[in-house]
């Protein structure tokens, strides 16, 4: 027999939220150690978050080997139904403006706190039309591209031919061709509007990954619909805004 490792006690405090402890050691005055939790829960989103990132694109490429270009499409068109279409109807009913806050939140919560290589960083920008965020790189698709999660992949892990949902691009990473079903093509089939227009980065070593929030989803322009040989709904009310008409 092995002597104990840890005590009950430093057990216990294992198995406990780190921000619940950070907050205790704040309120307890111990600052040092405060930050040194925040710290650590930084690290700790990190890990998780990568791995899973780089995860989901191993098993896109491997849908990609097996199924080909159309594999993968129907793969994010099946998925997303079941899981991205209740999110998307919970996001058009609520008021347009508190929006802007929770994709801010999804996008810091991306960031990883800015710890790891190629740590995700984002602006945000307003106009009259819309709120525009502006991720460099953004904290997943392009960030595994920067940390070179696409090295060794077959065909290069990008689509090998273009399509509507690529962007019209040959050679887009697989991770991101998600976005333009979470985005865009999908949410046209369901409520009529893209949800998040995109402007996916033309060189990922350097330009910026764009999603836009239109205060009136009437005045995202025509190519968001164009390009999937869609057509852009007369004027409506849509969750609060703007929906097409019946």
């Amino acid at each position: 027999m092995t002597d104990r490792w840890f005590s009950p006690e430093e057990l216990e405090q294992l198995s406990r939220p780190t921000m619940d402890r950070a907050i205790e050691a704040l309120e307890a005055g111990d600052l040092d150690q405060a930050k040194r939790l925040c710290s650590e829960m930084k690290h700790e989103w990190q890990m998780l978050h990568d791995l899973m990132a780089a995860g989901v694109l191993d098993l896109v490429s491997f849908i990609q080997q097996r199924l080909g270009d159309e594999g993968v499409a129907e793969a994010w068109t099946e998925s997303m139904g079941r899981g991205w279409r209740r999110h998307h109807d919970a996001i058009n009913a609520l008021d347009r403006r508190e929006i802007v806050g929770l994709l801010a939140a999804t996008w810091r919560a991306h960031s990883c706190s800015g710890v790891g290589p190629n740590p995700g960083s984002f602006t945000i920008t307003e106009d009259e039309e819309k709120v525009s965020f502006s991720m460099n790189p953004c904290g997943s698709g392009q960030r595994l591209v920067r940390n070179g999660a696409y090295e060794g992949l077959p065909g290069g892990g990008v689509t090998q031919e273009a399509h509507d949902w690529s962007f019209n691009r040959k050679g887009l990473p697989l991770y991101c061709t998600h976005c333009s079903f979470m985005n865009e093509s999908l949410p046209i089939q369901w409520s009529g509007y893209p949800l998040y227009p995109s402007e996916p980065p033309e060189d990922y070593s350097k330009d910026p990954c764009v999603w836009h929030w239109y205060k009136d989803p009437h005045e995202i322009p025509d190519r968001h619909w164009s390009r999937y040989g869609a057509v852009k709904p007369d004027r409506g009310v849509v969750g609060g805004a703007e929906r097409p008409n019946p």
